[in-house]
């Protein structure tokens, strides 16, 4: 009987060893290498704990993903953990073993298929934090618990927020934020939305908890709505087909960047060196039968919306006469070319980092950002400067004629990026007139085809 107990965990490793060894799916590793390209936070549990992580590191070969953890996790080899993410506005998670697990660090297998785990019963629309939307919830009027927050998503259900601050209702003093501040189902008495866009300035109802959940960043609870007023559930009816996407009832298809050659590493010899980059140079060079002519700044590569929109007003002739076959992707070229770039953001603070460590993760060699207009024209005479990403809390018009000035003052300037919460037609012409090479709509992801677009602008493509 003991012979047959110590064999059975011997069995279930080597077929789980087995069943692995034809490695991750593509779906699966996909997702993976976003998360961990935008820092994405995680939650891993098993049935007595949970931890809050990011990804460190993905081992296809030998089919593991390790995390640092915020908080310790303990557990034995073999564990099942529980992994839950959010990645393209989809709430996805998975299951995999515990292989290690130290104070900081821990070890699983990628699980070997991801599950769609969404809460929400119908449409959402995200909010930026800088359109001001907020929510106060009051447990009761004289008694109880007030949360203030500001609001991230919202449909006709119910709404969450990023709890900033919480207090007893009877003394007024402050309470610590955690998942035990309130409990699921607690009834909320009332619940004030403010500043929620293309719905009343005010809207006062009732709802009750759906759940608190601690993430990268602080503390969010969901809360759902009693029944609303016809005029409220129509604006917010209207904000969310405006913003919304219809909910996925399996896990989105999404395929893998391109996996880049591995980047040679630097030679001690200058020679050596000088002689590695002629040699990826070489094949672009070969192809050049006339001198170079002098850098050009890149033509404006609008969005599909805005370039459809420019067709409609400027009818360009299109000459077909000049066009050809783009040259191989030379991906240790652009890197070293990306290296020697440098891209300056005004951003507010919080997000201006989080865009910061993308660029560099991407292999820009420099991003400076700029708090205010005069910290922007300070570092417009950065040297290497290839782009400049506007995405501020200024009005829109006046982000444009602040690019129509610096333009007019100097011809020298790269191209400018301006991000808006809606782009209309008469934005698009005005931002032509003004010098904007390009206009994003909020939220934009921080993905491939991002990625792609910088590198139009700055011609490196």
């Amino acid at each position: 009987m003991g012979h047959l107990i110590e064999r059975g965990p011997v069995a279930f490793f080597g077929s789980g060893k087995d069943k692995k060894e034809a490695g991750p799916s593509e779906l699966v590793m996909a997702y993976l290498e976003d998360a961990q390209r935008v820092r994405c936070p995680f939650l891993l549990s098993d049935k007595r704990q949970e931890a809050s992580a990011t990804i460190q590191g993905l081992d296809e070969d030998a089919s593991t993903v390790t995390f640092n953890l915020s908080n310790p996790f303990a557990g034995g080899k073999g564990n099942k953990v529980d992994l839950v993410f959010v990645l393209d506005n989809i709430r996805l998670g998975g299951r995999g073993q515990l292989m290690e697990c130290r104070s900081s660090l821990l070890m699983m297998t990628i699980p070997e298929e991801l599950e769609l785990m969404e809460r929400r019963q119908q449409p959402r629309a995200r909010l930026n934090p800088k359109e001001g939307a907020t929510a106060t919830a009051l447990t009761g009027l004289f008694d109880g618990i007030g949360v203030t927050g500001v609001l991230e998503s919202i449909s006709e259900s119910g709404c969450r927020l990023r709890v900033e601050k919480a207090l007893s209702i009877r003394d007024e003093k402050r309470m610590h934020l955690g998942t035990a501040l309130l409990s699921p189902g607690q009834p909320i008495l009332l619940l004030k939305l403010n500043k929620v866009p293309k719905c009343p300035s005010v809207m006062e109802l009732t709802g009750r908890v759906a759940y608190l959940s601690d993430v990268s960043g602080g503390l969010v609870m969901a809360l759902i709505f009693d029944k609303l007023r016809v005029d409220y559930a129509a604006a917010i009816r209207s904000l969310v087909s405006s913003r919304g996407s219809a909910i996925p009832t399996s896990v989105p298809p999404k395929t893998r960047r391109k996996a880049q050659a591995t980047e040679a590493p630097l030679l001690a010899d200058p020679e050596e060196r000088a002689a590695r980059l002629r040699s990826e140079e070489e094949p672009i060079s070969q192809e050049r039968s006339a001198p170079p002519k002098p850098a050009a700044a890149p033509e404006p590569t609008p969005t599909p919306l805005a370039a459809a929109i420019i067709s409609e007003v400027e009818e360009v002739p299109e000459d077909t006469s000049e066009k050809l076959a783009e040259p191989p992707r030379n991906p240790a070229l652009l890197r070293l070319k990306k290296r020697t770039r440098t891209v300056l953001l005004m951003t507010p603070a919080g997000y201006g980092e989080l865009l910061k460590g993308y660029l560099l993760d991407e292999g820009y060699g420099r991003v400076l950002i700029a708090a205010n207009p005069q910290e922007l024209e300070a570092g417009l005479s950065q040297s290497g400067l290839a782009l400049v990403i506007l995405d501020n809390g200024m009005p829109i018009l006046e982000s444009l004629e602040m690019v129509s000035e610096l333009k007019e003052a100097r011809s020298d300037l790269p191209p400018f990026i301006l991000a808006a919460e809606d782009v209309s037609r008469a934005l698009v012409l005005a931002a032509h007139r003004s010098g904007v090479s390009q206009l994003l709509v909020k939220p934009y992801p921080l993905d491939e085809a991002f990625s792609t677009l910088l590198e139009q602008q700055m011609g490196l493509l």
